[in-house]
């Protein structure tokens, strides 16, 4: 089985001279950066290290997941956030856990001891909430729905017809994990917080965007 990793970047350069060397590039079989118009210094630092980078076309978080995937070449793509929010060391336990025969698994900060350490009170209610509605709505048993660190088939994504290309990405995708009834599972993996640049979600805005997503998948079922 081959594993591509793909980590979207916009201005994260104080964050991608941490956590990129962190990644053990053994671990998987290609990585590939792309970046939505950094102009910091992110694209120089990734390509002068030997990573694959991708300017996106489209904007938007999930337009450059996308955009991403059909370049990547692996039958699992990993989903990772290298702006510190996820922890490099847990890739292997992500490959692993996905070997086991689903085709997704989330690296959930709220499952048995782990813990975030970015969230406020705000988010963290916010991620209460509608890991819950998600559960509720789309019969699933999700510890967190709205993280971005996620290990999936490709084959099974190719089927979910994902058409969020914000960050109602982050939503929408495992929505329609459970509502084609496939294989998830989750692995407990902390979130520390971001190192330096700016967080891109805005609670109120995105939270309302969430909802709005929830509303359309649970009534075109």
């Amino acid at each position: 089985m081959s594993v591509s990793l793909i980590a979207a970047t916009l201005n994260e350069i104080e964050a991608v001279k941490v956590v990129l060397p962190k990644i053990d590039r053994t671990w998987v079989d290609e990585i590939i950066i792309v970046d939505g118009g950094s102009t910091d210094g992110t694209v120089e630092y990734c390509k002068e290290n030997g990573f694959t980078v991708y300017r996106q076309r489209q904007k938007g978080y999930g337009a450059a997941l996308c955009e991403a995937i059909e370049l990547s070449r692996g039958d699992f793509i990993i989903e990772f956030q290298p702006d510190g929010n996820s922890l490099p060391q847990k890739i292997p336990e992500l490959i692993a856990k996905i070997s086991e025969g689903f085709d997704l698994v989330v690296g959930s900060r709220y499952k048995d001891a782990a813990k975030s350490l970015d969230d406020d009170y705000v988010t963290a209610m916010g991620n209460w909430v509608f890991t819950r509605l998600v559960n509720l709505f789309f019969k699933a048993s999700y510890t967190d729905v709205l993280i971005g660190y996620r290990i999936f088939r490709r084959q099974a994504f190719n089927a979910l017809g994902i058409d969020e290309m914000g960050l109602s990405w982050a939503i929408q995708v495992p929505i329609r994990f459970a509502k084609k009834g496939f294989r998830i599972a989750e692995i407990p993996a902390d979130e520390p917080k971001r190192i330096g640049g700016v967080r891109k979600m805005r609670p109120l805005k995105h939270g309302w965007e969430f909802l709005m997503v929830m509303i359309k998948e649970a009534i075109y079922r």
